[in-house]
């Protein structure tokens, strides 16, 4: 029986033939989408397709098994928290009785806009979103209130105790009768591949890929198991320099990348006037020097880099690194001098937008910009795709492998889009299991000359997920050295045990 669904009104029909037309349709359209997948390659679903769909065992048991808090740890992060919250809005209302008769909320938008644009005369600062102009009072717009000097106590106040606000909110979520923050991922979330996440299923939980190094101090390992955390080093730089090679057969900033210290040879080829020495300690302390205000050469040379390969533009990235737009200027062009090939890249990326509206990442996957390719927001997403989709599918292959070939010995807690962690019984060699997991991360990818192009894996080891420290997190994470080395012994129990 054929149903012509374009010449009738669902209006006409009886409930019962309008939900088995629905039905049918809904089947019909399953079996009709899944052919026109197998027909893009001749054997099978495309790769990208299955691999996403082979990923949902390893996140699924994420997911299942969530990660045990150490309730002793919330309580003592939310008493700080809050003390410094405390702290900064009294600040803040001292400064406030100072301009005005009135408290100020920092989270009113009317109060703050009655604060700047009215009491203190600022000129109004207007933000677009989806083609809406409004007159926000966000993290961005308070930012650009900051060089005011007037102002600038009052954001940096009103940013501190929102930031402190999230972090209690973060940590005051409920969790599970069984004592574990569960997240729910989504695999498909994201354009790049990139694993999104949000609270789980029960509504407890939430995203825990973006957890601050002072709140995951709180997430710690079971008893009777050590916590393992394998990162890739410089990831997304080293895509980059990948590109540039490829495209031009310029390694420079890939050979940067790979040769150890990419951020004091960056600060040496940007600044090739200091007096550096060769020498790879005296060098690193030439780099430490300080730049600008409490910039070193370093710092300026990894956090301004990483802007500058994803195409940010000397005015965004002042305000980001709370730097004069000169200083970021006069870096970009020292930058791009001694890496010309990133430069070349974004202009490649551009044409590629504009002819094709299609770029493809290093394992081959396509995406289509939809966006106006003269649009510099589209540009940028484009520019930073290659690497960000990249790294992404290199982390989720070694999620997978991990779960795949070690899954019996070890068990999954968390994916954070360049690193992976799980824990295994303290019984186990923790030399043996960082190097099969360090085995299952490398990826190998090679150029048409033969170069080999990996990235390399870093692992640590603790109790706790947050940091080391030896007085205030001595159950931290901390980096595990050559097998054979010398290094800090660990507690032979974990922490929750020991509070216990």
């Amino acid at each position: 029986m054929k149903i012509q669904t374009s010449t009738f009104s669902p209006d006409a029909l009886h409930a019962e033939q309008v939900h088995q037309i629905y039905n049918g349709l809904d089947c019909c359209l399953t079996v009709e989408i899944n052919q026109e997948l197998k027909s893009i390659k001749n054997s099978g679903l495309p790769l990208h397709y299955g691999f996403h769909k082979a990923l949902q065992a390893p996140i699924l048991e994420i997911m299942l098994r969530g990660f045990k808090v150490d309730t002793a740890a919330r309580a003592e992060a939310l008493h700080g928290l809050k003390s410094e919250r405390s702290f900064l809005y009294t600040n803040l209302q001292k400064l406030a009785l100072a301009v005005q008769p009135d408290n100020l909320n920092p989270n009113s938008t009317v109060q703050l806009q009655k604060l700047f644009y009215g009491t203190m005369g600022i000129p109004e600062i207007w933000s677009s979103s989806k083609g809406k102009r409004t007159l926000s009072m966000n993290r961005d717009s308070l930012e650009k209130l900051a060089p005011y000097f007037h102002a600038r106590p009052f954001v940096s106040h009103i940013l501190a105790i929102r930031e402190r606000d999230k972090l209690i909110q973060m940590l005051e979520t409920e969790i599970n009768e069984d004592g574990r923050y569960r997240t729910s991922y989504n695999i498909a979330g994201t354009e790049t591949g990139r694993l999104s996440s949000s609270s789980s299923i029960d509504g407890t939980g939430g995203n825990a890929q973006n957890l601050p190094p002072n709140v995951r101090k709180v997430f710690c390992a079971d008893p009777g198991f050590m916590l393992y955390c394998i990162d890739l080093e410089q990831a997304e730089s080293r895509e980059v320099g990948w590109q540039c090679g490829l495209l031009f057969n310029d390694w420079t900033y890939l050979d940067a990348c790979e040769g150890g210290d990419l951020h004091t040879l960056a600060a040496k080829l940007t600044w090739p006037d200091l007096e550096w020495t060769g020498q790879p300690k005296a060098d690193r302390a030439v780099a430490d020097q300080i730049f600008y205000r409490d910039f070193s050469y370093r710092d300026m040379a990894k956090r301004g880099g990483h802007g500058s390969n994803y195409y940010g533009a000397p005015p965004s990235m002042a305000r980001f690194l709370k730097v004069p737009t000169s200083v970021v200027a006069l870096f970009q062009e020292r930058y791009f001098g001694a890496f010309p090939a990133i430069p070349r890249w974004h202009q490649h990326v551009a044409n590629t937008i504009q002819t094709t509206h299609e770029i493809r990442n290093a394992f081959d996957v396509p995406r289509l910009f939809f966006g106006r390719t003269n649009d510099d927001t589209t540009l940028r997403a484009a520019i930073a795709h290659g690497p960000q989709s990249s790294t992404a599918y290199r982390t989720n292959l070694a999620l997978w492998r991990i779960w795949k070939h070690m899954g019996s010995s070890v068990q999954l807690l968390g994916q954070t889009h360049d690193s992976v962690t799980f824990q295994a019984p303290i019984g186990l060699n923790p030399t043996d299991v960082i190097k099969q997991a360090l085995e299952l991360m490398d990826v190998k990818l090679y150029s048409p000359n033969g170069r080999v192009f990996t990235v390399p894996g870093e692992a640590k080891i603790g109790y706790n997920w947050g940091v080391h420290h030896p007085q205030s997190n001595p159950d931290g994470l901390m980096k595990w050295t050559a097998p054979g080395a010398i290094r800090p012994r660990l507690p032979p129990v974990s922490i929750l045990d020991r509070k216990l």
